[in-house]
Parts: C-alpha cells; sequence; structure tokens
C-alpha cells in the first residue's frame, strides 16, 4: 500500500470511524501483510494518523513474522500497537516454513526479536500454525515454545490443509497433551486458556457484519467484507476513491440471509461462525451454505477437550 492510498483510505472511512466513537464503540484496525513491517513508512502513518483523531478510542493490533523488527520500528509502536509474533515451533519446525529466499533460516531472527520484546516488559502473543508435517509435533512444539517464556502461546490448523478423520485424532492427542501439561504446569494459566476456548467456541454468533461495520483494504485501496475476502473479486464491494458499490453489498447480504443446510439439530448451531460466514464455507466447500468437515471436526475437538478439563474452571473467576 502507498502513502497516498493509506491517507485515501483514513479519508475515506473517518465518517464511520467518527459514528463508531459516538456510539460508543472502540475502533479496531488490525495491520497485516504479508509482513506489514516490510511497510513501516505507511505503518506509521497509519497509526500516527488515526491515533491522533481517535486517542483512547481505537486499538491496533499486527501480526509479524519477527525477521524485519528493529529497535526503531519498536521504539514508535511501543504502547501504541498490540503485537502478535508468528514462530511455529522450534528450529526444525519453524523452518519446514519459514526460511528465507535464500533457503537460510529464520528462526534466530524470530527468536532476538522475542527476546528483545521481553526485555522491553511487552506482553507479547506467540501464534504457532498447525500444518499436516507438524501436526504430530503440536504439543512438543507448544511445550517448547511455552518454556521459552516469550509470551502467551496460541496455535491454530492451517485452514488450508485438506485434514482427514485420522489427523483430526492426531489433533485431539496433541490438544489433551497440552491441557495436561499446562494444568500441572500453571492451573491458572490452564483455567485462563479453558475460559478462553469456552468464550470462544460457545458464544452466541450473530449476523455477518463484514462490509458493514467489518472491512478489510487491500494494498491497491479495494474494499473488501473480511480478510477471507481479501482480492477475491467477486467479494470487491468498490475501493476508496469511487466508495462501496450499493449493487455489491446488496449481493453479499442476500448471500448472508440465505441459512444453511445439513446441520439439523447440531449442538452448536447457534454457536457456529460457519452458520453466518457463508464465505468460510464457500472457501472450504465451493458452496455458500455446505459447512465444511473441517470446520465440524473442529469444533467438536474443541468441545470434547472443554467437556475433559471443564472441572477445573470450579471457582474460577476472571
Amino acid at each position: 500500500m502507498t502513502l497516498e492510498t493509506a491517507e485515501q483510505t483514513i479519508k475515506y472511512f473517518t465518517n464511520k470511524f467518527d459514528e463508531t466513537v459516538a456510539a460508543g464503540k472502540r475502533i479496531n484496525v488490525a495491520l497485516h501483510g504479508g509482513e506489514p513491517l516490510l511497510n513501516f513508512d505507511v505503518i506509521r502513518y497509519i497509526v500516527e494518523t488515526l491515533k491522533e483523531r481517535y486517542d483512547g478510542h481505537i486499538i491496533f493490533t499486527m501480526t509479524t513474522n519477527g525477521t524485519v523488527f528493529e529497535k526503531d520500528i519498536y521504539d514508535f509502536i511501543k504502547g501504541k500497537v498490540q503485537i502478535s509474533v508468528s514462530i511455529d515451533g522450534n528450529r526444525k519446525t519453524n523452518d519446514t516454513n519459514r526460511i528465507y529466499p535464500n533457503g537460510e533460516s529464520s528462526f534466530d531472527k524470530v527468536v532476538e526479536t522475542l527476546k528483545f520484546l521481553k526485555e522491553q516488559g511487552e506482553y507479547i502473543r506467540v501464534r504457532m500454525t498447525v500444518n499436516k508435517e507438524t501436526l504430530p509435533v503440536m504439543a512438543e512444539n507448544y511445550i517448547y515454545l511455552d518454556q521459552m517464556d516469550m509470551g502467551v502461546v496460541t496455535f491454530a490448523l492451517d485452514a488450508g490443509a485438506a485434514w482427514n478423520q485420522q489427523d483430526m485424532q492426531i489433533y485431539y492427542e496433541n490438544y489433551e497433551k497440552i491441557m495436561e501439561y499446562m494444568i500441572e504446569k500453571d492451573k491458572k494459566a490452564a483455567q485462563y486458556l479453558l475460559f478462553n476456548i469456552k468464550e470462544a467456541t460457545f458464544r452466541r454468533r450473530t449476523g455477518c457484519d463484514g462490509g458493514t461495520n467489518t472491512f478489510h483494504i487491500s494494498a491497491d485501496g479495494g474494499i473488501y467484507p473480511c480478510a477471507l475476502a481479501a482480492d477475491k473479486v467477486d467479494y470487491w464491494l468498490g475501493d476508496v476513491w469511487k466508495g462501496l458499490q450499493p449493487e455489491k453489498l446488496e449481493a453479499l447480504h442476500k448471500i448472508n440471509e440465505i441459512p444453511v443446510t445439513g446441520c439439523g439439530d447440531c449442538t452448536f448451531k447457534q454457536n457456529c461462525s460457519s452458520q453466518v460466514c457463508k464465505l468460510i464455507n464457500k472457501a472450504y466447500t465451493g458452496d455458500y451454505y455446505t459447512v465444511s468437515a473441517f470446520q465440524c471436526n473442529e469444533r467438536d475437538i474443541v468441545y470434547r477437550i472443554y467437556k475433559k478439563y471443564k472441572y477445573i474452571l470450579e471457582g474460577f473467576h476472571v
């Protein structure tokens, strides 16, 4: 994204931001890429400009791979941007997917970034992506990262992978190992982990607000309903120069008005993101109204984990 596009984006959404603040709500801006810090001048401009106008009413978040993080960058974002750092486990695992173009390992640089942030007293979210190749050592890598004591470790399956039932069983077994480790090491941390699982999984879902309250802006200024839809021509809603196109919004709303099929009396029907996010369904199954087996299986595993360990939440209060 160029500075010109960033400037026009802020200009276009100023009224929307003003309305959000006037309603007593908070503005959330997620800065992502690619690697967002490769375009630090634009990051700086966006944060400075919006913070000046909406300080106290806006939160910035950013996920970085940690490879271009330098002290001058930190000096700017300190106290302004909440940081997540992507690292997929130990050196061997991380190098499976995260190497430099010349083939060299990025692991040492990412660890250096994490250590630096810890030394500054920053609260860091460490994000571990799990693919089919690294799934068998998911728990091992989680424990490795947790014992590095660099930040709160989170994990997510690569949604684009072709997961099968055998993979899901391996996922469940690794999830169990993580919970057992956490309970033995730090019951309070395990309680927070399980509580967050409960809140994220079992909260009631409302309608899709993509194109209404949630927007994704591409590098060229295109407007999309969310990050999942980014740069997909079918979900282009307009751009920051000419604005939202009413017919595009109407088409998106019509897609979301039709309920999904095949869920019957599923326990999670009111809590399932696939019920409200038709674009997730389209991405996984090719049909807006058919839920993917991956989504169902993953949710079922999380529910099994919650049922097995919910006893640790007795007497727990946030």
